[in-house]
């Protein structure tokens, strides 16, 4: 009698089972860990300056005891003192610019003597072509 059809079932091949010690202990998941600290460590400095700041975006609500005529000058003025004081600092600290190594005089008297020479030259060649007889 007949047998029945083989049928054969096509699946990918499987990856050899490792422990999960021997797994992180390859140099990927040695890069992947030493790369995870530096972006956890910016991710909550970020959160950190989020979170200084957001008292700082909105707007608070009105209160019932006297404020100043606008909300926020106070912090507006220490600011702004340390913006003039931050200023102040740059402008003494920059260095002065430097000068010229050649004053205004010296490049016009070095256009005098090229302008003379770049006319005799001019002139010469001027008079060779038209000496040449055919142009």
């Amino acid at each position: 009698s007949r047998s029945a059809p083989f049928h054969r079932t096509l699946s990918p091949p499987r990856a050899p089972q490792r422990s999960l010690q021997a797994a992180s202990s390859t140099p990927v998941a040695a890069m992947a860990r030493s790369a995870a600290l530096p972006a956890a460590l910016v991710a909550l400095v970020t959160l950190a300056a989020v979170a200084q700041l957001a008292g700082l975006a909105f707007v608070a609500p009105p209160s019932s005891e006297r404020a100043l005529a606008l909300r926020g000058q106070d912090l507006a003025a220490q600011g702004s003192a340390a913006a003039a004081a931050a200023a102040a600092y740059a402008s003494a600290v920059a260095p002065l610019p430097a000068e010229a190594a050649l004053s205004e005089k010296q490049w016009n008297s070095f256009g005098q003597v090229f302008a003379i020479f770049f006319l005799f030259f001019w002139v010469a060649g001027f008079v060779r072509l038209l000496t040449l007889g055919r142009l």
